[in-house]
């Protein structure tokens, strides 16, 4: 690989975000490939050192956690990770699929009573800005979503505060995915 094509993938993904390319694509060192459960494409993401901080994502032109509604869409990745991460002593990617209700369901019993109109409008502006940013995969016309590309980045000292996080978080509501 040149290093005109690493430059251009490097700019691909601080436009867009991970990049999902058939598992045969080449890619540039300093990327990661994560292989989708079905292996028909692999999600291209950068590797960062364990503590690489939010200066770090500054000097890389990469995205941050979205900060729209800071605690609905804490509230939401908890949801999606509750939901899609079946089994939390294993990895968290690729995850499962998740009906958006399942979200909705924990999401409800995260924050209490709530209007359901408006909670329905705060789930659902979270998991869209998580997946404008590669946190979950949204699939709006089937209503399922996904934990996204960038979980992946989680190291192991994150994973381990977010399997505490996991088993205090309510179960989702019973029935199939």
């Amino acid at each position: 690989m040149t290093v005109d094509d690493t430059t251009l993938w490097w700019a691909r993904h601080r436009a867009a975000g991970p990049q999902r390319v058939p598992p045969a694509s080449a890619h540039p060192t300093g990327m990661i490939r994560l292989v989708e459960p079905d292996a028909a494409a692999v999600w291209l993401l950068p590797e960062l050192p364990d503590n690489a901080r939010p200066d770090v994502l500054d000097e890389l032109g990469l995205p941050g956690v979205a900060v729209d509604q800071p605690n609905d869409t804490a509230r939401v990745l908890a949801a999606c990770l509750r939901c899609c991460w079946t089994e939390p002593s294993g990895p968290v990617w690729p995850a499962v699929p998740a009906p958006f209700d399942h979200v909705i369901g924990v999401f409800r019993g995260i924050t209490g009573s709530r209007d359901e109109r408006a909670l329905h409008a705060a789930a659902m502006g979270a998991v869209r800005r998580l997946a404008g940013s590669g946190w979950v995969l949204f699939d709006e016309d089937t209503r399922v979503v996904r934990l996204g590309p960038r979980v992946a980045s989680w190291s192991a000292a994150e994973l381990s505060t977010l399997r505490e996080l996991w088993r205090s978080l309510p179960a989702p509501p019973a029935g199939g995915a």
